[in-house]
């Protein structure tokens, strides 16, 4: 192997402040990212979004570098952001090394440009929903809109930066904020539902008021990866007048209908939670004042760069088709006797 094709990683190795070697540090490229991104924008806002993170994702990595790193990298204040001494030095040590990373990556992407299968990326969620469909639509059965597809689990901020550099041609996520090149294709509208024990008194009731969960404990899954969903939700809870509601994260959606089911607590989800949970005694009901929705999106690149992304968007629309039909329908329609909505 050419030695000089290969990334001096040395130059990257965390170190203390007296030069030596953190051992069995625990870092990755991302936190490296966030640095080399901040550093160059001297702002944590504008660096989020060229990494299309929230900001807080990004001070996290920061502050988690630091940590590892033995020393603060940034001054910060109201006014500006600037290096530290040891920031400064971390930067002239990592610079050329990451630049010899993404030139191997650049070519190692280039290589592999004339692979026969499209590359899909998917969150979690939304690879149990739609990819089962996929599969399903061999060429056995049907040719004519077959797609031979290499999966990839992929949240939302890293789905966009592999669509960027061509990694992945299409992603499967809910609704982002993003710019040309890039564009979005709205599949379909879900509501947002509320996810209750069959036993809370607000399951008697087929839809609930938004601001009637001013008094609960509400659940939500993480958005930090999407930080448009992220923003959008907060200013739900604004317009309901539930101005700082007890709002508890947790990481991922199949954890959510568990916490509810075992504490006395509300969840909060787009309604596609009721089709793969697997939780008994947990019921979903609508959320009204105001009607929330979530956007199933497919995410990518104009002009698309693999001749089977437009078959790819059709089978998926048709799977979406069949997602905003009954398949929600059974589980958000109570017995008829039902009350139709509860009063605040």
């Amino acid at each position: 192997m050419d030695a000089r094709r290969t990334p001096d990683l040395a130059g990257i190795t965390p170190r203390t402040p007296g030069g030596r070697p953190v051992v069995n540090a625990s870092w990755d490229l991302r936190q490296l990212e966030c640095f080399l991104a901040v550093a160059e924008e001297r702002h944590f806002r504008k660096a989020a979004e060229r990494l299309h993170l929230s900001p807080a994702s990004v001070s996290e990595a920061i502050a988690g570098l630091e940590r590892r790193l033995g020393g603060r990298l940034f001054d910060r204040s109201t006014r500006r952001v600037r290096l530290t001494a040891h920031g400064a030095r971390f930067l002239d040590d990592v610079q050329e090394p990451y630049e010899q990373l993404r030139r191997a990556h650049e070519c190692a992407r280039a290589r592999s440009k004339d692979r026969d299968r499209i590359a899909i990326a998917y969150t979690p969620e939304l690879g149990h929903l739609f990819l089962p469909s996929l599969l399903a639509r061999s060429p056995s059965s049907e040719p004519s809109t077959a797609v031979d597809f290499r999966p990839s689990l992929v949240h939302t901020a890293q789905q966009i930066r592999e669509i960027e550099d061509g990694t992945i041609d299409i992603g499967l996520c809910w609704s982002p904020a993003v710019q040309p090149p890039l564009t979005t294709v709205p599949l379909c509208k879900i509501p947002v539902v509320a996810v209750l024990r069959e036993d809370d008194p607000l399951a008697a009731y087929s839809a609930i008021p938004l601001g009637v969960l001013l008094s609960r404990r509400v659940l939500v899954v993480s958005r930090h990866d999407n930080p448009f969903i992220e923003a959008r939700r907060r200013t739900s809870f604004v317009q309901a007048g539930v101005i700082a509601p007890d709002v508890e994260e947790v990481a991922r959606y199949d954890e959510l209908a568990v916490h509810v089911a075992t504490g006395n607590r509300v969840g909060l989800h787009p309604a596609t939670l009721a089709l793969t949970n697997r939780i008994p005694g947990v019921v979903f009901r609508r959320v009204v004042e105001p009607s929330l929705f979530e956007t199933i999106c497919v995410l990518t690149r104009v002009p698309t760069r693999h001749p089977d992304v437009d078959t790819a968007l059709a089978t998926l629309a048709r799977v979406a088709t069949e997602l905003d039909g009954d398949r929600l329908r059974s589980f958000l329609s109570p017995d008829p006797t039902t009350p139709a909505q509860l009063t605040p």
